[in-house]
């Protein structure tokens, strides 16, 4: 079984304040994109899970407990246990990373509900939805939304899900700078500034939407990280400003960074974008926006 794992982008990420749990509240519309990874599942004759990871051009990814795969992994093999329902031959996992990482597009969460997703499938576990979004919450805040696609709208500290109408695709340029950012240090940059304020953006679109004035919804993204990210690394406030003289209508940070999208009219100006941001980047991707229908239509890419 091969499987697409879909990366997101947030069209807004509003920033409350630090909770007592010591997550922050937020609010945010995350939107699927058809960048991807890709897994495959193999039945195995040794018992357990195996789990190898192919990243060219990125940072060594970790195969061992830390990884989020094996993590999604090892806790559906325990639930199915718990059930009795786990089987007696092992399991193979192979990823092939294309999702570029510390980018802010949720590649490692949705690697991770989508293994949970395919690993069901596979051994035709007896999950109910609800449970399948208790283990995916147990990974991560932002995993449950990679078992949803399209776009939601995703509240608290982003487990609070609410799926909106799908926003007519679009096309992207998402370019990958060679830096990292922490998110634990945009939050804490936030936090540090006295005079911070959220757009407060996410119930604007989201009221936009709902009403089906998608034109006016697409106005209202922004990301409250942008204030302190661009600040620190002025290098993507430049990046920002070629995107846009590339043809970009708008450009935007994704997630925590470092990572930009730059939402484009059509293809042939995404490509001719790509193209000229190609000769100072050597990570930029072309890329299109998926419905929630098209999400589950094209997560299935062989079945076995």
């Amino acid at each position: 079984m091969k499987i697409r794992c879909f990366a997101k982008i947030n069209l807004t990420l509003d920033v409350f304040s630090k909770r007592t749990d010591g997550y922050h509240s937020l609010a945010t519309v995350m939107q699927s994109i058809a960048l991807h990874d890709l897994l495959t599942l193999l039945p195995s004759e040794s018992p357990g899970i195996r789990f190898t990871c192919e990243a060219p051009d990125q940072i060594e990814v970790p195969t061992d407990a830390s990884n989020l795969v094996f993590r999604a992994a090892q806790l559906l093999w325990e639930r199915a246990e718990q059930k009795g329902c786990a089987p007696s031959d092992g399991l193979s996992l192979h990823l092939q990373k294309r999702v570029p990482s510390q980018a802010g597009l949720g590649g490692g969460s949705s690697d991770a509900a989508t293994t949970l997703w395919a690993i069901q499938r596979f051994l035709r576990l007896p999950l109910s939805s609800q449970e399948l979004h208790e283990c995916a919450q147990e990974l991560g805040s932002d995993v449950p939304f990679f078992l949803l696609g399209g776009t939601v709208v995703a509240r608290g500290r982003g487990e609070q899900l609410t799926p909106l109408p799908d926003i007519p695709p679009f096309w992207l340029v998402i370019v990958k700078p060679d830096i990292g950012i922490s998110t634990k240090w945009a939050y804490e940059a936030l936090d540090s500034r006295p005079d911070r304020r959220s757009h407060r953006a996410t119930k604007r679109m989201e009221e936009a939407i709902l009403c089906g004035d998608f034109e006016r919804a697409m106005a209202f993204q922004c990301n409250d990280f942008e204030q302190v990210v661009f600040e620190a690394y002025p290098q993507l406030a430049w990046l920002a400003d070629e995107m846009q003289m590339a043809g970009a209508l708008q450009t935007h940070l994704c997630g925590s960074g470092s990572a930009l999208y730059g939402v484009f009219s059509d293809q042939g100006t995404a490509l001719h974008g790509a193209e000229l941001l190609g000769k100072r980047y050597p990570h930029v991707y072309v890329t299109h926006t998926l419905t929630r229908e098209r999400f589950h239509q094209l997560r299935l890419m062989e079945e076995g």
